[in-house]
Order: C-alpha cells, then sequence, then structure tokens
C-alpha cells in the first residue's frame, strides 16, 4: 500500500495533483487530503502531476507494508517569484514528492552535528 499526504497550501489550492504509479494514472489528491493506493509487493515508481509539471520520481519498496509519501508544490517563500522558471524550465521540479518524515530527519541529524546544508 502506498498512501501519499498532500498538505494545505494556498497555491495550487482547489486543483488535484494526479498520481502515477509504474507510469500508470493511479487517482487525484487535493488540497490537504491523504489517499491510499493498493500497490503489489515489490519496487515502484510515484510520480506527482499537475498540467505539464511534474514533481521528481520517487522508487519506493512495498513489502507488505504502508510506504507514506507527502507531495507539494515547491514555490514556498522566495521561490514564488521563480513561479515562470518553475512552469518552463524546472517544470518537472514544480511539485516535489518525498518519503514522509525524510526532510524532517535530515535536519534533526545536521543540527546535531552542526552541519549545514
Amino acid at each position: 500500500m502506498i498512501r501519499v499526504t498532500r498538505g494545505s497550501v494556498f497555491r495550487d489550492l482547489i486543483r488535484a495533483y494526479k498520481i502515477f504509479i509504474n507510469d500508470v494514472y493511479c487517482g487525484d489528491i487535493m488540497d490537504d487530503e491523504t489517499k491510499e493506493f493498493a500497490v503489489a509487493n515489490g519496487r515502484h515508481t510515484v510520480c506527482a502531476k499537475i498540467d505539464w509539471c511534474r514533481s521528481n520520481v520517487l522508487y519506493v519498496e512495498v513489502n507488505n507494508s504502508i510506504v507514506e509519501l507527502e507531495v507539494g508544490n515547491s514555490m514556498k517563500g522566495w521561490r514564488f517569484l521563480l513561479m515562470s522558471f518553475y512552469m518552463t524550465i524546472w517544470k518537472d521540479k514544480y511539485l516535489w514528492l518525498r518519503v514522509k518524515g525524510i526532510e524532517r530527519e535530515v535536519e534533526r541529524k545536521q543540527r546535531k552535528t552542526g552541519e549545514s546544508s
């Protein structure tokens, strides 16, 4: 099972992100929504799309468990000023897709060791 969570943000508020697993359309996810997609055990690719823009492709391994993912819009804060680039040159980075909790874990490890990115 693959569970995808989309947080609530103003950008793309009333628009659906299309979820693709193994290059097959599986359904839409709206603002502040969580959806589950049944898949067989094994390795899968997951991607989110909106219009001609998309997220990174994520490779996940499902083994009788639930893989939790998060999806969102990359134009946070000052990046909003780069909207035209995200919709043309960086169209494959307009959305982001990651394993839930990974970013927070990296930040926690960096604080603990005193590193910065």
